[in-house]
């Protein structure tokens, strides 16, 4: 039996704003790391599913890794091991009942993806990005100029 799940929710398509996420969550404490052309470790050493990845985000303190595998639409899906919960630990979020349980087993890295991704974009844009914590806790993302 195979512990492997694609995360689809979640297109990676800037590797930029993916070692930005990588880096603010080695800031937060997360210790991982972003290697190209490796395999994930998982459950089984030839687990299906969990091949050479193009990009792994290595996770120092769990005994599996989260792969990044190209798509033929374009970016990257996240593949990894959820047996034991060691991924979720590390990365999950804590509201796992609402919206997409998978997308929320990793969602510190999402998050923190989609917040740079946005700021890269608008940037590349001519546009001035900055960002700032809600009330409720939520990364805000905040967007002015004109093109």
């Amino acid at each position: 039996m195979s512990h492997t799940s694609a995360v689809k929710a979640i297109a990676i398509s800037s590797i930029e704003s993916l070692q930005a996420a990588i880096t603010e969550l080695n800031s937060m404490g997360v210790k991982c790391s972003l290697i190209a052309n490796a395999k994930p470790r998982a459950y089984f050493q030839n687990q299906e599913g969990m091949g050479q990845a193009d990009f792994v985000i290595k996770l120092d303190d769990s005994r599996y890794d989260v792969g990044l595998y190209k798509t033929p639409s374009g970016g990257y899906e996240a593949r990894t091991d959820w047996f034991g919960q060691d991924v979720e630990k590390i990365l999950g979020t804590k509201n796992y009942n609402k919206g997409n349980q998978e997308q929320a087993k990793l969602g510190k890295l999402f998050q923190m993806y989609g917040v740079h991704a946005a700021m890269n974009e608008a940037r590349r844009k001519g546009l001035q990005a900055t960002r700032q914590k809600g009330a409720d806790g939520k990364e805000q993302v905040i967007v002015t100029g004109y093109r």
